[in-house]
């Protein structure tokens, strides 16, 4: 038997962000079978990301034929949290292609390898920005308790308590939650196979680096492909709108190949390659190409880790399918 259904998004309708406190995995479920059963209803996608004891309790309450689309936590958040943010706006932009009026997103921080709290901070806040133009209800458990309250309110606008909702109160600004849990610097990848400073004229050479490299690690033509196109957008990026000079620095690791381009020039987005931006804008979608390109891309800055990196590092990685 569900709960009452809490309004939700409307076509055309921005994201709304809702933290959902609970005391255990039956209430968590008695509280999201309501919203998640009438996003259903009304024609909207559910995207579900949550323990096993709480999918397990949303099954039986809901049906497991009610249409919820649930994925594996260790699955999703396999990657570095502006990644894990692409994978989300990718699926959301997938089920409205498909024809959904809106979608329902649910999850929860999860103890996995590689998460902490700036994980799970920087991941909401990449959510926000992902998913920020698109109609989005999106629902963050989090187990409640005296203080808990305050914490998860200053990452949203709103609380999902017995079937209604109120103001968290708490919201903070992004930028400063951002400098408060930075991410971890660029980690160490030993020697690289290529280290090659490139200017305007030297594109067409390192796109042939790039490609020789990708054939040599094992990625098929589509994936060497996307993998020359994202880098060349990331390289130049940095010879347009940089220092003119960046570095771009290859490696193979047992993740797949690894492509880098540093600059000292700053790089002054806040969220980079999240979204798409507008089609009469200039800025941001090489950034974004890459992001959809490759399996992962990570971005160091100076102003987003004060004292960590020194100018832009952006990484991307490519495996094999």
């Amino acid at each position: 038997m569900t709960g009452p259904s809490t309004p939700g998004t409307e076509p055309g309708r921005e994201l709304v962000h809702r933290a959902v406190p609970y005391r255990d995995p039956e209430h968590q479920a008695e509280v999201l079978a309501g919203p998640v059963a009438g996003a259903l209803e009304d024609n909207r996608r559910a995207l579900v990301v949550v323990e096993p004891e709480c999918r397990s309790e949303l099954e039986r309450s809901l049906g497991t034929d009610a249409g919820v689309e649930f994925c594996r936590p260790e699955r999703m958040h396999s990657a570095p949290p502006f990644t894990v943010a692409g994978r989300w706006s990718r699926a959301v932009r997938g089920a409205l292609a498909d024809g959904a009026t809106g979608v329902c997103t649910v999850s929860q921080p999860v103890d996995l390898p590689g998460t902490d709290p700036a994980y799970w901070t920087r991941l909401d806040l990449a959510l926000d920005h992902a998913l920020g133009d698109l109609p989005v209800e999106m629902l963050c458990c989090f187990p409640d308790g005296d203080d808990a309250r305050e914490a998860v309110g200053a990452l949203h606008d709103e609380f999902l308590v017995d079937g209604g909702t109120i103001p968290s109160g708490h919201r903070r600004g992004d930028h400063e939650l951002l400098r408060e849990y930075p991410q971890p610097p660029p980690s160490e990848l030993g020697f690289p196979l290529v280290t090659l400073p490139v200017q305007l004229s030297g594109l067409a050479a390192m796109r042939r680096v790039v490609q020789r490299h990708a054939v040599l690690s094992g990625l098929g033509p589509e994936r060497v492909e996307d993998l020359v196109l994202a880098v060349n957008e990331l390289v130049s990026n940095g010879i347009e709108h940089g220092s003119g000079a960046p570095v771009l620095r290859l490696w193979r690791t047992p993740a797949g190949l690894v492509a880098e381009m540093t600059d000292s020039a700053a790089c002054h987005l806040a969220f980079p390659g999240l979204a798409a931006p507008p089609l009469s804008g200039v800025r941001g979608r090489g950034m974004w190409l890459a992001s959809e390109l490759t399996d992962v891309l990570q971005v160091w800055t100076a102003e987003d880790d004060p004292g960590r990196v020194q100018g832009t590092v952006v990484r991307v990685t490519m495996g094999s399918p």
